[in-house]
């Protein structure tokens, strides 16, 4: 880690989800949904700080309790307007860097943060994404400037709530980056590792449940291999 650049990762979560309510607490073979998310996250080599970015709507006291048990640290904000919970948990947390999770992705993969935060510091960039992968899988690199202009400057409520499209759609404004894996073998974005319904719920818990009865890492390799099979 480099002791002079601060790197946040803040996950983003709610009990609210319309979908599939309460999805982050849900069991994946033993543990939560948010779990597992804070757990990939943990595997980065990067990263300073984790931390559960929910809201103060009273639901979410569980998301509190359990970022609390799991040993993260935890802000609570604005249900809606999802950009201020960021940049208010950036503030607090004094962050150089945000590495941005969003908590419906337990095969959020660690490499991705790593990569994408040394590409955007070699490269003097303000935002750094991923393509062609499967999807779920990505982060989203912000530098804390790049946060904090989103913040002042964007007004449109899709803006606010999906946190970085203003960065995204200001390209003369902010200097981008996106990085497709070298390894062919994770370029596939027709593969979904993301839980959204109740399919995708089931899904990825026979998919857990079976790395991990063959006591296997859950990396995109492993996964994509049994995706392959299947």
């Amino acid at each position: 880690m480099d002791s002079l650049v601060k790197v946040a990762a803040v996950i983003q979560a709610r009990l609210s989800s319309t979908r599939l309510p309460a999805k982050v607490m849900k069991d994946l073979n033993g543990k939560t949904l948010i779990e597992r998310v804070v757990n990939q996250v943990r595997l980065s080599k990067v990263v300073d700080e984790v931390w559960i970015a929910t809201s103060t709507e009273p639901e979410d006291d569980l998301l509190e309790l359990m970022g609390n048990k799991l040993g993260v640290k935890v802000f609570r904000g604005s249900l809606g307007d999802v950009l201020k919970r960021y940049y208010d948990t950036m503030q607090i947390s004094n962050a150089d860097i945000i590495v941005r999770v969003t908590a419906d992705n337990p095969f959020t993969e660690p490499l991705f943060i790593d990569c994408g935060v040394e590409y955007l510091k070699l490269n003097d960039l303000d935002y750094v994404c991923f393509d062609q992968i499967p999807y779920g899988s990505g982060v989203e690199i912000i530098r804390n400037a790049a946060l904090g202009k989103a913040y002042l400057s964007s007004f449109e409520e899709y803006d606010r709530e999906h946190v970085t499209p203003y960065i995204r759609n200001n390209k003369d404004t902010f200097k981008l980056g996106k990085i497709i894996p070298d390894k062919l073998e994770l370029r596939r974005p027709d593969v979904s590792v993301t839980i959204d319904t109740m399919d995708d719920y089931v899904k990825l818990y026979k998919l857990i449940k079976c790395l991990e009865d063959r006591e296997h890492q859950l990396s995109l390799t492993n996964v994509i291999e049994i995706c392959n099979k299947k």
